[in-house]
Order: structure tokens, then C-alpha cells, then sequence
């Protein structure tokens, strides 16, 4: 399992980077790079298929832009046969800023030639905020296929938020091939169709085995995203030729129900599990589920909204919404990351944040370096020299201090940020000195599983060596018997070092992770632990408590051992000794009376 995760984390770090650097691209695309416009068009209109063949209907006209400034009016019929194949994709898709769209439009009972010239689109802060969430979500996706790719459902989250960013992405792009937008068209269409069906598989992966209900339900999302698929490459390939009208396929209804009815299947995949999901499984089913599982509901919704409705004003409330809604997921994700045992984040973060404030302390060190030699020493003559070797003193006083610096720092971050964590981690560290010096062993295994439960909010027992040949749990009141032969203390004393329980389903010891309890080799016990009540997991440095836990413990029980057998070899020394003496005793009570004798003879 170790080793297909270590095979999937870089395709999905891949995907993610694409994604990025499709996201990265559609702002570029929008905004303009190095002082050149951007690709990015608005033309101010709405269309719908109409029941004119290869005809499209204006449904809605902005006031202010460039279709209404053309004399574009709502109910006007647009030819496509008259257009290119880059202008008809500019009328169903985002048109090219600047380029002019000659149109062949029915008016009433007048035919027209109206030349609509789209402008850049004016950036509002829905836009900075959809890119913000949509990296935000990225992020996220990197996170899990780093920490989580040995995971068949974190695999599919990471794979699902890459493809939904991915779609968002090319939904908005502009540019001035036609070809590019052929091969967007159909990629969005299979990228787009792939992100509900790995929503409905993500949704699959909790509360295994499935019914029969929540299979089937499954497979028809993905019998409606077939027949999604199918519909817009039939569309494609009528746009690209037109030997057929392709304004049903396009613009009609047939798609909009297929892709609404696969997104209502993989919602009800997604409620179905949480119905089935129990305890912290629920919780986690429940902070992943929902919020995406919203947004896609809610995008079906503005998509029938911005279809149906005639205002063009309704498009852009909308899309407005569309975004605060999208902005849940992210959130969702990162309380369900930190509190949810989603995935283990807590550690990288506190990393995350301690790199980021001592590079923001050194490059900040730098630039104020900078501008003071730049302030104090612009008017003398060796100017310029004097500001390089002030950088190259604050570089060497940085140099020589950044380990204070970054030691201050980590204690800061731990104070502020991790402050429960490092002082349960402190705790358990600080037990295991102290385990040494314990010299009642039930006082030691009782007060070692009460410190871990108050520590970690996890069930915690310890199993100890019991005779030759097994291994018994020396606390809350169990005494069921483990052989030495079981497959987790087999590898325990294999490999010395924790294991998790999960990968050996043939033990009879049940939890999350099992720590070894050695001393000069021997395998004197284990620390159990089990689910934490709050359903967060075991990060990296109080996995290390732990361990240290378990090797005080063991040390002491080692210790108490030794003097165990040194008090029972010194009663036996002791036994012997008396023994002998009172072997001597008869024989020395006969030469006493023989001496008597002689005395009286």
C-alpha cells in the first residue's frame, strides 16, 4: 500500500501543477501580461438554441455593452452558418477581446449584418475571489496527494478538486485559434463530466460494503455522464462541420438535464453515505461531502437560472453567489484538515509557518537594509558601496543568527498556533524521563495509560510480557492473551519500531497504531492506542512522544525486573545459608551432649 502511494504522489503532484498553471493561464488570460490586452472578451449577451435551425436566440443583453451598443436586441435570431468556426465558438463560449463578430441577425421580419466588437472584461473582486479558491483548493489537493496518496479515497479527493479546478479553468478561456478552442471544448467535457464521477466514487469510499441502493445510484451518475459526453461530442463535431444543426447538442436542454441528473446522483451517493457512515467516519463524511456537494448543486441551479432567465443581470448575480458558495469548500476542507482527520496537516503546518516567518524576517531584514542605506547614503559618492557592504553585514549578522532566529520563531508558532499540541507533547516526554523512577509496576502502567488518555483524547491500554510464550493487557481490567506469534507483535519485535494496526487484519490486537516497549533487545510489552475522541490524527512529533513513552516504560519495567530477580536470588542465598545451618544444627547438639557427659562422668 506504502509503495502505490509513494507510485500515485507524483502523478497527482502533476495534475495538480497542471491545474495551477491552468489556473495561473486564465488570469493571464484576463488581465494581460507585460502591457499586451488581454485574450479575454465580453460582449454583453446571452444566447440560447432556438427552434430556427442553426439558429441561436438572444435571451438577454446587457445595456451598457458591446452587444447592445451593435443595436443587439433580446429575441434577435444570430445565423451561425454566417460566422466562422473561431466566431461561432466566441458566441457559445468566451469571445477574443478586440476581434470584431460579424453577425447575420433576424430581427422581426428584417434580416441584419450587426458587427459586435467585445472589450475586456471589467475584474471585479468575484473573479480575485474565485482564483483565490480555486488555489486555495489546489493547495489542498497537493496536500492530500503528499501526505495521504497511499489512501484510495484521498487519492480521489486530490484527484477530484485538481479536475474541478481544472474545468473551472478552461471554461473562461479565450484565445485566437480555433483549434484551441476545439480541444477546450471537448476537454471540459470530460474533465467536467470525470469531476462528478469521482465525487460519486469518493462518496463510495465510506461505510463499506455498499447496498444495493447506493450501487445503483452510482451507476447511474455515470450512465448519465456517458450520455452527457456523448452529447457534447456530437455538439463539437456539428460546430466544426455543421452537416447537422448543432444547437440542441450545444445549446438545448439535452445536456443541462443529463449533467443535472448525474450531479443529483452523485449528491445522493454522497447523502446515502453519510447515512451509512457512523462515528468520526460521519464527521469526516460529512465536512468533505456537503460543501462540494453544494457547489455542484448550486451550479446546476444557476446554470438552469441563467438558461431560462431573461435578464442579464440574473447571469451575473448569480455568479456571484456561485463563488461565495465555492468558497465554503475551502474552508470546509481546512477545518475538516485540522479537526477531522482528513488528512495529518497539523505537523506540516507548524513547519509551513515557521519557514514563512523567518523568511519573511531575513528578506524583510534585507529590504529595510536596503532602503536605509538607500535613504541615509543617496547623496554621497561612494553610495552604492557603502549600501552593498551594509548588505553584507546584515547578511553575515543573519547568517551567524538565523539558528536563534529560527529556534525563537518555532517556540512562538508552538505558543500561538500549537500550544495544546506541544503542551501534550511536553507532557508525555516529560512522563517517559520519569517513568524510570517509579517503583510499583501497577503504579507505572496505570499512571503511563492515564497520561496518554489525557494527553492524546485516545483509548490507550498496554499489553505486557506474561509468561514464556504471550502477551497480556495489564490494565482496565483486561487479561485477555495475545501470543508472541500474533503478526503485529511479530513485527513489533521484528522491526523495534510502531506499527499500524490497520495493516495487520489477521491481529488480535485491535487500534490505530501499536509502540513498541523494548530493553536490551527484548520485547517486554506494547502501547496501544486507539481512535482519538475528537477524530483527529497522530501527527509525526507526538507519534515520537509516544515512543518515548513506550521506551521509558519498558526501561522502568525492565528495571523493576532486575530488582525483582535480585530480591528473589538474595532470599534464595538467604534459604540456602539457613538450610545449611540447621544441617549443622543436629550435629552440633550431639557433640554438646557428649561433652555434657564427660563432664558428669
Amino acid at each position: 500500500m506504502k509503495n502505490l502511494g509513494v507510485a500515485w504522489r507524483p502523478a497527482l503532484l502533476g495534475i495538480c501543477a497542471l491545474a495551477a498553471l491552468a489556473q495561473a493561464a486564465d488570469v493571464v488570460d484576463a488581465t494581460g501580461v507585460g502591457g499586451a490586452p488581454p485574450w479575454q472578451g465580453w460582449w454583453g449577451a446571452a444566447t440560447g438554441a432556438s427552434s430556427r435551425p442553426f439558429n441561436l436566440t438572444v435571451t438577454s443583453v446587457d445595456r451598457g455593452g458591446p452587444a447592445a451598443r451593435a443595436g443587439l436586441h433580446r429575441g434577435d435570431l444570430i445565423d451561425i452558418r454566417a460566422n466562422t468556426l473561431i466566431e461561432r465558438y466566441s458566441l457559445f463560449d468566451v469571445p477574443l477581446n478586440g476581434r470584431p463578430l460579424s453577425l447575420s441577425v433576424h430581427q422581426a421580419s428584417l434580416q441584419k449584418k450587426l458587427t459586435v466588437i467585445p472589450r475586456a472584461p471589467i475584474l471585479t473582486w468575484n473573479f480575485w475571489l474565485f482564483t483565490f479558491a480555486a488555489f486555495w483548493l489546489l493547495l489542498f489537493a497537493a496536500l492530500i496527494a503528499w501526505r495521504g496518496a497511499d489512501l484510495p479515497q484521498m487519492r480521489l479527493l486530490s484527484l477530484w478538486i485538481a479536475a474541478f479546478v481544472l474545468t473551472g479553468a478552461l471554461i473562461g478561456f479565450a484565445a485566437p485559434w480555433a483549434w484551441v478552442y476545439v480541444l477546450l471544448n471537448i476537454s471540459e467535457s470530460v474533465i467536467g463530466s470525470l469531476s462528478v464521477a469521482l465525487l460519486a466514487a469518493f462518496a463510495s469510499g465510506f461505510a463499506q460494503p455498499f447496498s444495493r441502493l447506493r450501487r445503483i445510484t452510482e451507476w447511474l451518475c455515470y450512465t448519465f455522464l456517458a450520455i452527457y459526453i456523448v452529447i457534447s461530442l456530437v455538439g463539437t463535431a456539428g460546430v466544426i462541420t455543421l452537416r447537422f444543426d448543432p444547437l440542441p447538442f450545444v445549446a438545448g436542454n439535452a445536456g443541462l438535464v443529463s449533467i443535472a441528473a448525474a450531479v443529483l446522483m452523485a449528491v445522493i451517493c454522497g447523502l446515502l453515505a453519510i447515512g451509512a457512515s457512523r462515528g468520526v467516519e460521519r464527521q469526516r463524511a460529512v465536512w468533505t461531502l456537503v460543501p462540494l456537494a453544494a457547489f455542484f448543486c448550486f451550479f446546476i441551479v444557476g446554470l438552469i437560472a441563467t438558461s431560462s432567465s431573461s435578464s442579464y443581470a440574473v447571469t451575473i448575480v448569480v455568479s456571484l453567489v456561485s463563488t461565495l458558495v465555492l468558497l465554503t469548500a475551502p474552508v470546509a476542507l481546512t477545518y475538516a484538515a485540522l479537526s477531522r482527520r482528513l488528512i495529518d496537516v497539523g505537523f506540516f503546518l507548524n513547519r509551513a509557518a515557521v519557514f514563512t516567518i523567518v523568511s519573511a524576517i531575513v528578506i524583510g531584514a534585507f529590504v529595510l537594509a536596503e532602503w536605509a542605506a538607500g535613504a541615509w547614503l543617496v547623496s554621497g559618492t561612494h553610495a552604492h558601496t557603502a549600501s552593498a557592504f551594509v548588505g553584507t553585514v546584515v547578511a553575515l549578522c543573519l547568517g551567524i543568527s538565523l539558528r536563534y532566529i529560527h529556534g525563537y520563531v518555532e517556540r512562538f508558532v508552538d505558543r500561538v498556533f500549537f500550544r495544546k499540541r506541544h503542551e501534550d507533547e511536553s507532557a508525555l516526554r516529560r512522563f517517559a524521563h520519569e517513568a524510570s523512577y517509579i517503583s510499583d509496576r501497577s503504579t507505572l502502567l496505570d499512571r503511563a495509560v492515564r497520561t496518554v488518555k489525557r494527553h492524546t483524547s485516545a483509548h490507550a491500554a498496554i499489553l505486557v510480557r506474561d509468561g514464556t510464550a504471550a502477551y497480556a493487557f495489564a490494565t482496565d481490567g483486561e487479561r485477555a492473551e495475545v501470543s508472541e506469534n500474533d503478526p503485529s507483535i511479530v513485527a513489533l519485535r521484528a522491526w523495534n519500531k510502531p506499527i499500524d494496526l490497520h495493516a495487520f487484519a489477521d491481529s488480535q490486537i485491535r487500534g490505530e497504531f501499536a509502540f513498541p516497549m523494548t530493553s536490551r533487545g527484548n520485547l517486554l510489552g506494547a502501547l496501544i492506542c486507539g481512535t482519538k475522541r475528537d477524530g483527529e490524527s497522530y501527527a509525526p512529533d507526538e507519534s515520537e512522544a509516544l515512543q518515548a513513552v513506550a521506551h521509558g516504560v519498558g526501561t522502568a519495567l525492565d528495571i523493576l525486573s532486575s530488582q525483582s530477580d535480585g530480591v528473589v536470588e538474595s532470599i534464595r542465598e538467604t534459604k540456602a545459608l539457613m538450610l545449611n545451618e540447621l544441617q549443622k544444627l543436629p550435629q552440633a547438639i550431639v557433640s554438646a551432649l557428649r561433652e555434657n557427659d564427660k563432664k558428669d562422668g
